[in-house]
């Protein structure tokens, strides 16, 4: 790599690719202003008066996360981020601000310093968690602290809102409300240090249509606003100083790239089969209530996973059966008459919650979590299956248990279940008595159990992500590990394919919803093991319908067949890659551009 200090050097940085694009121009390098928070004492006379500063502030604050919707649903049509209401759910945490209220009486501080130093404490704990959902929940509540803060000191937001010209944005980190009050008509695109493509700021940079790589480590340090940039949102390239031989090379891929976009365009309502007339089920992955309508445009045929932990975070108890109810069934209105497969709560060992009497672990990921936990709180259990139950009578909703491992939890999950049908009955609320259940595999004891798991199941659901890193015992987040994460190993394909089979032999249907479904160079193979239903990312389902729809059956399954042949996981690979260069070169293309500079 080019000395980056070199002002006429071209320098290349590789990050994240989290939102799709190539924008071109200045940097603009942000570092909101930090303003310093002085500790001072107050009388206690004065105590009731900070209160009172407080609460003024959090009712401003409340204001403003109402507004930052509304204003987006202007520019955005129907499509308006809920993610503000995970903002306004951390406003309501009476945890967070219990604390506030607490040191204020007992410290007598100003409530500045208080309130910095409680969400701090806040997000360091969240931030220090292994999951990377909830470490990246820890930027809504550093973004909601901020902002009272500001509102607390008179302070502006809008300096982004500000740009002396059209930029593209470094940042160390960007929050939700920086991403949404962006001016786009100044903001070409942005790139930060911290993040991931599970991120409140990704999901708002995707649903906006501006380009953007995260993970870029520590490059604050090596730029400086004014420096000429090219920031490539496919492959997560931030190329400073780019040459004219990049400019012009990037010039001929961004042509190649429109055309290949506006042909996935076309397909976003063509139905997902092969060349050969099968049929593939192809739905999105959705964890809040907005991403329904990003799916519903990129082609989605349902939600193959609905992630409910939102539903639970920030809050001092469990959500009631009536706020269930309605996100459920809000999600399965929108979506009808396609389906929506809701996953149950699926925390624990790692992921916290405040309504639950956890005890630190020496193994979270082999500890209490997934199914294991709500078969423990039985009454949270039945509050969140009878939301579910009467959400399904709204649409066409299916259910289904994370983490299974074991028959006997099957067997108690669906006892719970039929008890609150029971109830359900009684108190004379409607449900669906043809509503579907399904267990996940993500765990290689329930993959290697299948056939006796199908006996109870309507479906299989295979959570790649989990199955690989357990059955390969490989932390995906320890750098020292991570390369040794290979969804193509020989072990990763043989559960598969003994899922599937077990599944056929009980004449039931089997889907993936793990990354492994949006990887293009997957796809092939997944279909030809025979899988039946592939759930991803909303962005990625024109991609991979293109994929099914550029293959024949007979050709998958020979694939397949070829792949679990293979010894090694870079010898599949190998396959998979030649096989994906053949059926859809243009496709090869947008995912791995081969010029792209390296």
């Amino acid at each position: 790599m080019s000395d980056p200090e070199s002002p006429k050097t071209e320098s290349i940085y590789r990050g994240i690719a989290v939102s799709p694009g190539v924008a071109r121009g200045t940097i603009y390098v942000y570092r909101p202003h930090e303003d310093v928070i002085e500790r001072r004492s107050v009388r206690d006379e004065d105590v009731s008066g900070e209160f009172v500063r407080l609460e003024q502030a959090v009712i401003k604050t409340r204001q403003q996360l109402i507004e930052i919707p509304q204003r987006l649903g202007k520019e955005m049509g129907d499509d308006k981020p809920g993610i503000f209401d995970a903002h306004l759910l951390v406003l309501d945490d009476p945890m967070l601000m219990e604390q506030v209220f607490k040191r204020l009486k007992t410290e007598k501080l100003n409530v500045e310093f208080i309130l910095s130093e409680v969400a701090d404490q806040y997000t360091q704990a969240l931030a220090r968690l292994e999951d990377t959902y909830l470490r990246e929940r820890a930027a809504d509540v550093r973004d909601v602290s901020r902002r009272i803060l500001r509102n607390l000191m008179g302070a502006e937001h809008d300096e982004l809102q500000r740009l002396p010209g059209p930029r593209i944005v470094l940042a160390a980190d960007l929050s939700p409300s920086d991403t949404a009050l962006m001016d786009r008509a100044k903001v070409l695109g942005f790139a930060t240090e911290m993040g991931s493509r599970t991120s409140h700021t990704a999901i708002l940079a995707r649903s906006q249509g501006i380009p953007a790589v995260v993970g870029l480590h520590e490059i604050g340090r090596q730029i400086a606003s004014g420096q000429e940039a090219l920031l490539d949102g496919y492959t997560g390239l931030l190329i400073v100083n780019p040459t004219k031989q990049t400019l012009y090379e990037y010039g001929q891929i961004e042509i190649r790239w429109h055309s290949i976009e506006e042909r996935l365009r076309q397909l976003r309502h063509e139905p997902a089969c092969t060349r050969d007339g099968c049929a593939i089920r192809l739905g999105s992955n959705i964890e809040l209530e907005e991403e329904v309508q990003m799916a519903i445009e990129h082609g989605a045929q349902g939600v193959g996973l609905y992630r409910t932990e939102f539903l639970f975070l920030n809050r001092e108890g469990f959500p009631t059966e009536e706020e269930q109810f309605a996100a459920y069934r809000n999600v399965a209105v929108a979506m009808k008459p396609h389906e929506v497969i809701i996953r149950t709560l699926d925390v624990g060992g790692d992921k916290i919650l405040h309504g639950s009497e956890h005890s630190r672990e020496a193994n979270p990921f082999l500890g209490w979590r997934g199914v294991r936990f709500c078969l423990d709180q039985p009454e949270m259990f039945k509050t969140q299956l009878r939301a579910i139950l009467r959400a399904s009578a709204e649409g066409n909703v299916k259910m289904m248990y994370p983490m299974i491992s074991d028959l006997q939890e099957v067997k108690r999950a669906n006892e719970l279940l039929n008890i609150c049908r029971e109830e359900l009955r009684r108190e004379g609320k409607p449900f669906s008595d043809q509503m579907e259940v399904g267990l996940m595999i993500e765990v290689p004891s329930a993959a290697m159990i299948a056939d006796v798991l199908a006996e109870h199941a309507a479906f299989f659901s295979i959570g790649t992500n989990d199955l690989v890193q357990y059955s390969m015992a490989v932390d995906r987040g320890n750098e020292r590990v991570a390369h040794l994460y290979e969804p193509a190993h020989p072990a990763i394909l043989r559960l598969i394919k003994n899922v599937v089979a077990a599944a056929r032999a009980r004449n039931i249907w089997v889907g993936v919803c793990g990354e492994m479904a949006g990887d293009p160079i997957m796809v092939p193979l997944l279909i030809g093991l025979g899988v039946n239903e592939l759930s991803v990312s909303a962005v990625a389902l024109p991609a991979v319908k293109y994929v099914i729809r550029s293959l024949t059956m007979p050709e998958a399954q020979s694939l397949a067949e070829q792949a679990l042949r293979c010894g090694t996981a870079g010898e599949a690979v190998v396959l998979l890659e030649a096989f994906i260069r053949s059926a859809a070169p243009d496709l090869v293309e947008l995912v791995k551009p081969e010029k792209s500079p390296q």
